[in-house]
């Protein structure tokens, strides 16, 4: 599976990547997850670990930048934001090319590191904010245009 969901600290949903995306099945079943959560109707957290992440291709950032568009759309935004940790710098630019296509609909941050402790992951997840950004984070703005950092 590309995306494992797990809902154990809900509200806060930690998503971990596998290492290659097989199929198109498998992408359209991580964005069927995705909405399943605002129809729920409850507000929630994303935090994406990419660090596995190695084979994507960069038609997956159409297909990802296409979908939050639609996402706009919705009265509503139940994610409140987005911590995407990462330490490859070829995902860092699949994501910079997401985000220069299409703003995120809540804020996204965007953590370079090594830790390994969920239970921090959570910590850091839950103190983020554009006020009280480390070394390691980069802060995008919903509803922004969104310049790549190189």
């Amino acid at each position: 599976m590309f995306a494992d969901f797990n809902y154990d600290k809900f509200p806060k949903v930690f998503v971990t990547f596998s290492e290659s995306l097989n199929s198109e099945h498998e992408f359209d079943e991580f964005l069927k997850t995705w909405l399943l959560l605002y129809h729920n109707q409850i507000d929630f957290v994303f935090i994406f670990d990419t660090r596995l992440m190695k084979n994507i291709s960069p038609k997956y950032c159409i297909k990802i930048a296409l979908f939050i568009k639609k996402l706009r759309k919705q009265p509503y935004h139940y994610l409140q934001k987005s911590l995407i940790i990462l330490d490859d710098n070829r995902i860092k630019k699949l994501l910079d090319m997401v985000f220069s296509l299409q703003s995120p609909v809540a804020p996204v941050y965007l953590w370079r590191t090594e830790c390994d402790n969920k239970d921090e992951i959570y910590n850091i997840c839950e103190s983020c904010n554009r006020e009280n950004l480390s070394d390691d984070m980069i802060y995008i703005k919903p509803n922004s245009s969104f310049v790549p950092f190189l």
